[in-house]
């Protein structure tokens, strides 16, 4: 049987966007660096190689490693892991944050991993990326908030278009950890007839006029909890998200929490090129000076302090399942108009997929904790 890195491996690998990947020069380890690896590696019990290089120092490291360490090559390049990674233990995506999204979902932390720059990594730019992934492994603290009560309150938001899909099953999605619900409309009046929600719901109109932040700010001006959920339309909580939520607001370390959001398709979920874990800051503590900036793509500008984040627990992004290629053509265009682009915005027919339950077997639980600094996952 694989194991979940070779299925996530072999599932992005067999599909190429653009050139393929990229690729990188390498040179010759210095001697002696293997011993200083071998030392690392031994001290935490798994050793993470970032890297493949010439695939010679990963080679001599599963050949010395003794029974029972376990052993992990991590490469952001598909290609080179096309070109020399035959027979590795491969980790790959193009997406640092993707890769230690999966050594976090497998329990593979800073006490219980090392991660270990490939000294045959010869390009400085290179070599950036790849301790992109030792800063962000290492900085991660685990945290446990499911003993911890609080009397915060929530407001659940959402900017919503009358013709948006299932939108009774929207609102009856919303959780009930929510004291509040707040609804902006794209439209001059709120609907007649508005779905029936679990919670107290808000309803405000205006014309969204191609400025997503300016329709946030309008949600967010209007809501009265501690703390700020903020979902579109075609977004669902996965239920171990539901069912942490209310934890999440007695945590004192953060003032604002990042979700994996999972991109839906009829043949699974999208991975690759930072369409899985697409980490988006969605839950914040409404504190004065926050505030949505950019007509599009629109991001939170005012958080501070460390960034909380969920592994195992996600939102459901469901556009590719509920809206036709037409509504999907329509959308894009509207996120055009509003950046001043020019088809900046395509859909793509094919992705890599992988199935739901593979997701699903690889945290028992949901595991939260924080990085050290407000980090921004939104769109750039």
């Amino acid at each position: 049987m694989l194991s979940a890195f070779e299925q996530y491996s072999r599932a992005l690998l067999s599909f190429q966007l653009g050139d393929g990947g990229g690729s990188y020069e390498t040179k010759p380890a210095s001697p002696g660096v293997l011993d200083i690896i071998l030392r690392q590696a031994l001290r935490s019990g798994h050793c993470v190689l970032l890297g493949v290089g010439n695939g010679e120092t990963a080679r001599k490291l599963a050949s010395v490693l003794p029974a029972g360490t376990g052993f992990t090559v991590c490469e952001l390049y598909p290609e080179k892991a096309r070109g020399v990674g035959d027979g590795l233990p491969l980790l790959v995506d193009t997406s640092p944050v993707a890769l230690v999204w999966l050594l976090f979902s497998v329990g593979l932390f800073r006490e219980s991993a090392s991660c270990i720059l490939n000294p045959e990594i010869d390009d400085p730019k290179t070599r950036s990326r790849f301790q992109m992934i030792q800063k962000l492994h290492a900085s991660f603290s685990p945290i446990d908030p499911i003993k911890r009560a609080s009397n915060a309150s929530l407001s659940v938001s959402a900017i919503l278009h009358p013709d948006e899909p299932e939108l009774e099953d929207f609102f009856a999605a919303l959780p009930t950890a929510a004291s509040e619900a707040v609804v902006v409309w794209d439209s001059d009046s709120v609907p007649d007839a508005v779905p029936a929600s679990p919670v107290p719901v808000r309803h405000l109109a205006h014309r969204l006029e191609r400025n997503f932040a300016a329709q946030r700010n309008r949600m967010l001006s209007a809501c009265t909890g501690d703390w700020v959920l903020y979902l579109d339309g075609d977004e669902r909580l996965a239920p171990s998200l539901v069912d942490i939520l209310p934890h999440l607001l007695g945590v004192n370390e953060c003032n604002c929490f990042a979700f994996p959001r999972m991109a839906v398709t009829n043949t699974g979920i999208k991975i690759g090129w930072g369409l899985w874990p697409d980490l988006q800051i969605r839950l914040f503590k409404n504190n004065p000076g926050i505030r949505f900036v950019r007509p599009v793509h629109e991001r939170l500008e005012g958080l501070s302090g460390p960034t909380g984040l969920v592994v195992g627990a996600s939102i459901r992004h469901l556009s590719d399942v509920l809206k036709t290629p037409e509504t999907l053509a329509r959308k894009h265009a509207l996120f055009d108009a509003a950046g001043g682009f020019q088809r900046l915005h395509r859909q793509n027919l094919v992705y890599p997929t992988l199935e739901d339950s593979f997701f699903s077997s690889l945290t028992e639980h949901p595991i939260i904790g924080t990085w050290p600094e407000t980090v921004s996952f939104q769109p750039l």
